[in-house]
């Protein structure tokens, strides 16, 4: 019986353990994709557009005009989305989700 909650605890520590350099990860991925887009605040929107090509779907939500690239890595789907103020024709802010580097 000791033996038994001995492996349980071995166990625990070890997915514990795995669960935080998964956060690590994520983290660390995260940052560098933010430090990747955040090149394009301010930027026109022919830049992305010579940066990225043209994008997947373009979609006009007031006040924004919001470019949408999406990339397939494996099994999952990278979007990035570029909302572009429509007045000035830079963009104000972006939304990545899925993207790996």
């Amino acid at each position: 019986m000791k033996l038994i909650k001995n492996l349980v605890y071995v166990l625990l520590f070890f997915s514990l353990s795995y669960c935080e350099t998964i956060d690590k990860k994520v983290t660390e991925t995260t940052d560098k994709e933010n430090q990747i887009m955040s090149k394009f605040l301010g930027a026109k929107s022919s830049t992305i557009k010579q940066e990225l090509g043209e994008p997947d779907k373009i979609n006009l939500e007031s006040p924004y005009k919001i470019y949408i690239y999406n990339k397939k890595n494996f099994l999952i789907t990278c979007t990035r989305e570029f909302f572009i103020n429509a007045k000035t024709d830079s963009v104000e802010k972006f939304r990545s989700r899925n993207c790996i580097k």
